[in-house]
């Protein structure tokens, strides 16, 4: 646009100069005003041509700006968000490790309560195990004091002995059975270390006194 308004001023210019030039023929004259009249018209255009574009540039220009505010709140906006999200996240993970650490506490408080009630337990069955126990010997002791009073009192023995000779079959429950002496009498006044006993062997009987 400059170069076209430089180039209509140096037609004007030279306009002038073939003015003087031919001042004396007059037809040339009247066509060197009607031109130098165009050029002044164009010009006026190519002014104001400028000044739409001047005032253009100058709105773009502060649209520009206003953009450029506009991008910079943004970008503030934007860093304010991150710093927000960055200590939302920090927050998050103190408070997750607060967490952690406290389930790790109530486990290691739970494992601590569980291990003394087990124990607790523990005692209080071996508690029942030796109550159980004493009342079992007690009931033992009782009833072999039962037993002992409905057996018959052992019998009374002469002092005299007979003799008798093992058969074929005879065992010493069979013939202390047979004979009314206990299996432990017959072992003690035969010196016999077991109940075995051997075919022809001879065995002493206590004589029951009557």
């Amino acid at each position: 646009m400059k170069m076209k308004i430089n180039v209509i001023r140096a037609g004007l210019l030279a306009l002038v100069v073939m003015g003087a030039t031919w001042s004396a023929n007059g037809q040339d004259m009247r066509s060197l005003v009607r031109e130098f009249a165009q050029l002044r018209a164009d010009m006026r255009i190519l002014q104001e041509d400028q000044k739409v574009l001047l005032d253009r540039i100058t709105v773009l220009s502060q649209e520009n700006v206003a953009k450029d505010a506009q991008i910079a709140e943004l970008q503030k906006m934007l860093t304010m968000q991150e710093t927000r999200i960055q200590g939302i996240e920090k927050d998050l993970i103190m408070r997750l490790e607060q967490l952690r650490r406290a389930l790790e506490s109530e486990q290691v408080s739970r494992r601590k309560d569980l291990e003394t009630a087990v124990g607790s337990m523990a005692a209080e069955i071996s508690k029942l195990d030796k109550v159980a126990t004493n009342a079992s010997a007690v009931a033992n002791a009782a009833s072999a004091a039962a037993a002992r009073r409905q057996q018959p009192p052992p019998p009374a023995y002469s002092g005299s002995y007979k003799e008798i000779e093992v058969k074929r079959g005879d065992t010493l429950s069979v013939i202390a059975q047979a004979v009314g002496v206990p299996i432990s009498t017959l072992r003690q006044i035969n010196n016999l270390k077991s109940d075995t006993i051997f075919v022809g062997q001879k065995l002493k009987i206590p004589v029951v006194q009557k």
